[in-house]
């Protein structure tokens, strides 16, 4: 079951009653969120059919950093931010994450071929106080560890060390048995 903001900062609020404002439960919400799928490495494939222009523009949610194969019909691409340099027989690509294009090199020779671009999921919602409807960017069954999160987070600001220890151990050991089931082979795909 997917779990909203407010409920979230809800069950938080009983685990660790506290006087911190909704505004900065948010932000850390926000900080939760990402620090997820730092820690929680998902499968992303985002498929494509190439064109001999050399460049193709991809999804917002596309990272250099996350990804880690690209292949052109039968060409696997290398990165350029590899520490070696290309050789001169070798295909590699560049990707600018401001306006989400790549770049190949050599282009395509033909138009239409199957292209794959497997990346990791990162997190793409900032929350706001305005929507305390929205949900977490995290697959649901983990929306639940958002809590746990929060409340370690809350545990920490009221100065229970030990209840805090506690539940970030506990949320932290989730992520840990996540990332070992999406490393596992789970993808989602595009």
């Amino acid at each position: 079951m997917a779990l909203t903001l407010q409920q979230i900062i809800t069950e938080a609020d009983i685990l660790v009653p506290n006087a911190v404002s909704t505004a900065d439960k948010v932000i850390q919400l926000s900080s939760i969120n990402a620090d997820f799928f730092s820690n929680v490495k998902i499968t992303k494939v985002h498929r494509f059919s190439s064109t001999t222009a050399g460049a193709v523009t991809l999804p917002t949610d596309i990272r250099q950093k996350n990804i880690d194969l690209l292949q052109i019909g039968p060409l696997r691409y290398r990165s350029l931010d590899d520490s070696s340099s290309p050789g001169p027989l070798e295909c590699f690509y560049s990707f600018d994450d401001t306006i989400h294009v790549l770049t190949l090199s050599p282009a395509p020779y033909k138009a239409g071929l199957d292209c794959l671009c497997r990346h990791r999921r990162i997190a793409t919602t900032t929350f706001t106080t305005s929507n305390l409807s929205a949900t977490p960017d995290a697959p649901e069954e983990y929306h639940w560890t958002y809590i746990l999160a929060l409340a370690a987070w809350l545990a920490s600001v009221m100065m229970l060390t030990e209840q805090a220890a506690s539940y970030e151990t506990r949320y932290r050991q989730a992520w840990q048995r996540a990332n070992g089931e999406f490393s596992a082979g789970a993808v989602t795909g595009t």
